[in-house]
């Protein structure tokens, strides 16, 4: 099979990648980006795109100005949909990493989201990825759209990725953790090991196979001071320090991923003081280098 990775020197695209290229009949391509760093323009993806099967997109910019949001989630994806039509195969699968903050805010906290729960975005990330949804559905192609939790694990970049690689971060450098509101605010954490399993599977399954929309998380939340812990279990000295009447952003709420677990037979198995561990000593590794 021939794969396609967008993004591959991101957080998630690198661990996809590394495990892709373990698999055998798979025949991986990454995208390279053009000398501008900027996704490239239809014309640019005509080597890479070519005689794909699936296409992994995971290219796009979590944080930046709002033109940077814009172009690298939408212009992006439109550029790749419409390269493939152009140069591309007539059928070719399309996995997508979407995300949990397409969601509208949910009230009352603590809720498990479905596929159903209304799509509202209250950020323009949010935003971006919502219309990038749309124009992979629109597009005809097989396609498979996963809205992630929070990923993280070695490699996820602090202040970028994850609160958890931001916390693992700075204990290990010895900085103080300032905690905007109270630190019982949740959130559904999913070790990147479990979301690449997810990615796979998506892009290998034949039977029965139906394009669509699917949660990956793992089904509850846990609190930012539950993640403390577990970092401070490891033997890893934390000073944290709260501000109670901080805006805490998005509610508390984990993703439903049932109806992903069901039809593709995946669970993640990754405990979230096992997974922290992992990520600390992916850290203490780079303060030693």
């Amino acid at each position: 099979m021939q794969v396609g990775v967008t993004g591959s020197s991101g957080f998630l695209g690198s661990h996809l990648t590394n495990t892709l290229h373990q698999l055998t009949n798979f025949e991986v391509t990454i995208l390279k980006r053009n000398s501008s760093k900027k996704f490239p323009e239809i014309n640019e993806l005509k080597s890479f795109i070519k005689n794909l099967d699936l296409i992994y997109h995971i290219a796009g910019v979590n944080r930046g100005t709002n033109e940077e949001i814009l172009k690298g989630n939408i212009q992006a994806t439109f550029n790749l949909i419409e390269a493939i039509r152009k140069y591309g195969k007539s059928s070719p699968r399309i996995i997508f990493t979407s995300s949990s903050q397409v969601y509208k805010k949910i009230k009352p906290p603590g809720k498990l989201v479905t596929e159903s729960y209304k799509v509202e975005p209250a950020t323009l990330f949010g935003v971006s990825k919502r219309t990038a949804e749309d124009l992979i559905r629109l597009s005809g192609f097989e396609h498979v759209i996963l809205r992630i939790a929070n990923v993280y694990g070695p490699g996820c970049r602090p202040e970028y990725n994850s609160v958890i690689a931001t916390f693992c971060h700075k204990s290990i450098n010895k900085e103080p953790l300032r905690i905007d509101g109270d630190g019982h605010q949740k959130r559904d954490f999913i070790y990147v090991e479990d979301v690449v399993k997810a990615m796979v599977l998506a892009g290998i399954k034949t039977n029965n196979f139906i394009s669509g929309v699917y949660n990956v998380g793992t089904n509850q939340t846990t609190s930012l001071r539950q993640v403390i812990r577990s970092i401070k279990s490891s033997g890893v000295e934390v000073k944290e320090s709260y501000s109670p009447n901080a805006s805490t952003g998005q509610n508390s709420f984990s993703l439903d991923a049932t109806r992903f677990r069901q039809r593709f037979k995946w669970t993640p198995k990754t405990t979230l003081r096992s997974g922290i561990k992992k990520t600390l000593l992916w850290f203490q590794k780079e303060v030693t280098q």
